[in-house]
């Protein structure tokens, strides 16, 4: 069944094949694939399908065997496991998990559990996820949100995102942001993105200032410009004691950008700021004169004192 491939076929009977002999055989089975990977014959889709094959009919068992032999591939193991686990036996799973402690298979295992959650449960996932400690919780929310948002139409996404409790998951929504925004602009029409992030500036991540740079970002991938968004941003979330802290750093993804904008919205509120925040990126690109046409055209003297005082301070 191994040795000549995994076509559909060979796939049911391997499986029947484990169904009949696990757990039983469990053991002998797991050390005959660990020789052959050792010899250059990997069999990575037979192997999940016994990890999860065993964690149906005997978790415990195995959780055993790979504690035993935690030095000798025992990572992808346990995450194939606990993946197969947590859908049939939450609650054994995340105990056995917990006592897990300082184990090197801690990692993996975490791992399958998030992808287990995510596929069966995803609001359990992500009350999972936010319980964990900040240093793993990161990864985790990650993990969860792709597999959700890769697993979902972009619109059934974007309602999940939605559904995460507002502010209570600060760092959940982080990730999970990011995760989509960046699905979004392969998967979606152009400008669907900038109507996504400026429909939800009242949300707490939409504050965020890495957030939203990350957001303007995502908008020039989509196809757009990130400027009316930009503007929209500074109307709400207005940072007086860094006022040119987003539209440089925009502008530095697309210096033209910025100009266009100018350009066809020379009256607006904005303007200046993304005047002066363009003036600076030239001019730590060093180029001084594009910098001196744009600080020429600024009408507020404090925003034009503060594209080139920064400039002065980053060279000293």
């Amino acid at each position: 069944m191994l040795g000549q491939g995994l076509d559909s076929i060979r796939i049911e009977r391997w499986i029947q094949f484990l169904d009949k002999n696990l757990p039983g055989n469990a053991v002998a089975i797991a050390e005959y694939l660990a020789a052959e990977k050792l010899e250059g014959r990997d069999y990575p889709i037979a192997t999940m399908l016994f990890w999860q094959t065993w964690a149906k009919q005997d978790p415990k068992g195995a959780l055993a065997y790979l504690r035993e032999h935690e030095g000798n591939g025992g990572g992808s193991g346990i995450g194939n496991l606990m993946k197969a686990w947590v859908v049939f036996d939450p609650a054994g799973a995340l105990d056995a998990f917990n006592n897990l402690g300082e184990s090197p298979l801690s990692g993996s295992a975490l791992s399958g559990l998030a992808q287990g959650l995510a596929g069966s449960d995803p609001a359990g996932a992500v009350d999972f996820a936010t319980q964990l400690p900040n240093k793993l919780q990161a990864g985790v929310a990650a993990q969860i949100s792709d597999f959700v948002v890769r697993e979902s139409k972009i619109e059934e996404a974007q309602a999940w995102f939605d559904g995460l409790p507002s502010g209570k998951q600060p760092l959940f929504q982080k990730e999970a942001v990011r995760v989509l925004l960046e699905s979004m602009t392969r998967r979606s029409e152009p400008g669907a993105v900038e109507k996504f992030v400026t429909e939800r500036l009242d949300q707490a991540w939409s504050a965020r200032p890495t957030e939203q740079n990350f957001a303007a970002s995502m908008i020039l991938r989509n196809g757009g410009s990130p400027w009316d968004y930009v503007s929209k941003v500074m109307e709400k979330y207005p940072r007086p004691e860094e006022p040119l802290a987003l539209t440089a750093w925009v502008a530095n993804l697309n210096p033209q950008s910025a100009i266009d904008w100018a350009d066809a919205n020379a009256n607006h509120q904005a303007t200046d700021a993304i005047l002066a925040g363009t003036a600076r990126t030239y001019l730590q690109q060093g180029k001084s004169e594009e910098a001196a046409a744009l600080l020429d055209r600024i009408k507020d003297p404090a925003l034009r004192d503060e594209a080139e005082a920064k400039q002065v301070v980053e060279k000293r």
